[in-house]
């Protein structure tokens, strides 16, 4: 797996395998590593559905207004490089995980 080191200090750790484009997102704050969720083709930070991505741009942008920006939408990604809305690391069940898994968004401990 590669490391990318961010500011802060945050890395977000991408397996040998991933896809990322530039995708519409929602007016909100993003962090690297955040899981998204999609809505008309528009993503967001997952609250309740399918996870759709991973973000990958500007770690702490703020979008007053959508806009558009890089996300992983396909890969392999360590679970200690994933976080919250809120910028935090996240632990997931297995459960998320397989289901992370079914939409392409690769799991792994590292």
């Amino acid at each position: 797996m590669a490391t990318e080191t961010l500011n802060g200090g945050k890395k977000l750790i991408a397996g040998n395998f991933f896809s990322c484009r530039q995708v519409p997102v929602a007016a909100a704050t993003y962090y690297v590593g955040m899981l998204l969720e999609s809505a008309l083709g528009v993503y967001k930070a997952l609250a309740s559905g399918t996870v759709a991505g991973v973000y990958n741009g500007t770690d702490g942008r703020v979008l007053a207004l959508a806009g558009e920006d890089n996300v992983m939408v396909a890969g392999e990604v360590a679970h200690s490089g994933l976080v919250d809305a809120s910028g935090d690391a996240i632990t997931l069940t297995e459960t998320q995980i397989a289901l992370y898994a079914q939409s392409g968004i690769y799991v792994k401990e590292v």
